[in-house]
């Protein structure tokens, strides 16, 4: 999709260019129709937006952040059955780095890069857990069906 109906021209035109990309050619002037838009509401200026109120950006991702956190927090699951089974050295692979990683998103939330940075850090570890939890988990499974066939 190029042109006047594309993602990045739908961005540019709404919210205003953040990456410092250039507008696509059109007419000089507003963007929006004379009317407002298709129900007549105009938007007023938003507040804090004017020429000295610094820069304006997306929000942090709190609802990311939360997820990521729980996300971490349900990977503990593994540990605990583990232990449930006897088997204390799950306790070795529990996914700490990813929950710190959650909890520093969620603490920093008003600093939006900050939770982007800390975000990505707990996504990263959660997706390497689940990915060394299925690289272990296959060779328990074997073992566990030798043990029980014989």
């Amino acid at each position: 999709m190029s042109g006047q109906g594309g993602p990045k021209a739908f961005w540019e035109r709404e919210q205003g260019s953040t990456l410092g990309s250039v507008r696509p050619p059109g007419p000089a002037g507003p963007s929006r129709p004379a009317s407002g838009g298709p129900f007549g509401h105009r938007p007023g200026p938003r507040p804090g937006a004017g020429p000295g109120a610094g820069p304006t950006g997306p929000p942090a991702r709190l609802g990311g952040a939360v997820a990521a956190l729980v996300t971490a927090l349900l990977s503990l699951v593994v540990p605990v059955l583990g232990l449930y089974l006897g088997m204390w050295f799950f306790l070795l692979v529990a996914n700490l780095p990813g929950i710190g990683f959650g909890v520093m998103a969620v603490r920093r939330y008003p600093d939006a890069a900050e939770v982007e940075r800390h975000l990505r850090y707990a996504w990263a570890c959660n997706f390497a857990y689940a990915a060394l939890s299925v690289v272990f988990f296959i060779p328990l499974m074997l073992l566990a069906v030798v043990i029980l066939s014989v």
